[in-house]
Formats: structure tokens, sequence, C-alpha cells
């Protein structure tokens, strides 16, 4: 059985298309005084269930801890989870004195009542090993890189070099070039941010990321390969959280901004679907 959750319900739909799952719905509300409520709406009783819950923003991290206890109430016997954007991911170690490893911490509680975890593009690969039940990392570069075809590029780049291997991955899918950006301190004032090793002059570009967050960075970059010369800059990511009207800005200075449906939104152009049916299958 599918398990449908208020986070991720038309990536839920898709999925159910895809595997002729039965699927059960999760009736949710918030009350007056902030406490969620959540209601499964069928019965689990003895089914091996999949629920699909992005965990942005916290109130979706609440439902999934009570998804998970109704379905272990409920006489679920297998209960895997599917987190498409994992939250707090970026806290996968302790910055400072006093501080707690997020990362590491919701992961020891999901754990508590599922059998099996997977997510998509995970900030980091260490994460997988705060699980002690099986988890895996699913990687959404193919899905992207194909729609990048889309865009018709010449290269694909990623905006530093930490996402060096999700990017050869995907150029590496469409049969095309890539690249990395490098930043390089002009002055106290000034860092120019430009492709380590190719010439971007009259050519089109993909900026691919796992997270565009705020997206100064994404911003910075398609500023630069702007002025490097580029004719067409888009800027693409797995999970677009776009904080702090970042979609406004990026559309300012890109050509086109995309993600997948990890998070659901108007720009959610490429579907994870078809990776999440392929690991239910």
């Amino acid at each position: 059985m599918l398990i449908k959750g208020p986070a991720s319900t038309e990536l839920c739909d898709k999925i159910a298309d895809e595997t002729d799952e039965e699927m059960v719905g999760v009736r949710s509300k918030v009350f007056p005084d902030g406490e969620v409520y959540i209601k499964l709406e069928g019965d689990v009783e003895g089914e091996r269930c999949t629920v699909v819950q992005t965990t942005y923003p916290n109130q979706h991290l609440l439902e999934l801890y009570m998804i998970q206890d109704a379905l272990k109430e409920n006489g679920a016997k297998i209960i895997d989870v599917v987190v498409p954007y994992y939250s707090y991911a970026r806290q996968d170690q302790s910055f400072e004195k006093g501080e707690p490893i997020s990362a590491r911490a919701f992961a020891k509680r999901i754990e508590l009542q599922a059998d099996n975890f997977y997510s998509i593009d995970l900030h980091s690969e260490k994460i997988i090993d705060f699980f002690s039940i099986s988890a895996e990392n699913i990687s959404a570069m193919p899905v992207l890189a194909n729609y990048s075809k889309t865009k018709e590029p010449d290269y694909l780049i990623s905006p530093d070099e930490g996402g060096i291997e999700r990017v050869k991955k995907a150029a590496d899918e469409i049969g095309l070039e890539w690249d990395h950006l490098e930043k390089k301190r002009i002055d106290a004032k000034t860092v120019n941010i430009q492709p380590k090793s190719i010439d971007v002059k009259g050519k089109s570009v993909v900026i691919l990321d796992d997270i565009i967050s705020t997206g100064g960075t994404m911003k910075e970059a398609a500023k630069q390969l702007k002025e490097e010369g580029a004719d067409e800059v888009h800027a693409g990511c797995t999970h677009g959280l776009f904080a702090e009207n970042a979609l406004e800005k990026l559309e300012e200075v890109c050509d086109s901004v995309f993600c997948t449906d990890t998070i659901e939104q108007k720009s959610s152009e490429v579907s994870v679907a078809p990776l999440i049916a392929d690991m239910i299958r």
C-alpha cells in the first residue's frame, strides 16, 4: 500500500499511476493551538506500507512521525519510509560546541517505527550512516539531466566543487561536457565566479545543484556566466526551497529555473515519481 503523505500528495498520485499500488490517504489538520492531527483513511492491517512524505516545513516532519505511529498502531506489517526531501540535512555535524547533530537526531526518531528508509539527493551521504535500519539515497540527477536536454545546453555546470560528482553523473547521462565554477577573490569586496576550464561565450549552460535555498550562490553564478558571455543560463536543482523570494530573484538573471517535485510547487517541472516507483517495484 502507498500511504499518501500530506506534504507529497501530487507525487504520490504519480507514483500510484506508475505502480498501480493501492493508496491510502492521510487526513491532516492543525488545531487552533498549533498541534497537528492526522488520521489514516484506510485499513493497513497486515500490509506492507510505503509512506511518502517530505519533511519540510516542520509541520510535515511531525506528520511523518504520527503517520508512522498510526501505521504501527493499526497493524502494518512492514513500514517503508520515503522522504523525498530530508530537512535538517545540512546540520550533519556539530559545528560549534553545544549544537546537536540534527540530521542524526531525526534519523534516530524515524527508524524507531520504520523497516526501511529512502531519500532523494541527501545533502550529505553520511546521513545514510546515521540509520541502523536499511537506508538508501537515490540520485535524481538522471531525471534532471534528461529534463535539462529540453534547454538544449552546451554544458552542465556545478556551482561549486562540492557538486562535481552530481553534475558529472548528470552530464554522463546525456553525453554532455561539464565543468564547475571557481571563486576567485579580486579584492576585499569583489569575488569573481567563473568556469574552471570551459569558455561559455555564446553558449547555453545549465547550472545544477542539489538544493536552492536563498539562491544567493546560484544568482551570482548565473550573473557571472552572463558576464562571461553565456547566451543562456538555466538553473536547476533537486530540492527547491526558494526561501526569501529566491525564485523571483533567480528569474531576474536566469532564462529559466526548474526543480523536482520533492517539494511540490510551481517550479516542480521534473518528477522523481519514476525513481520511487522503481524502488517500490
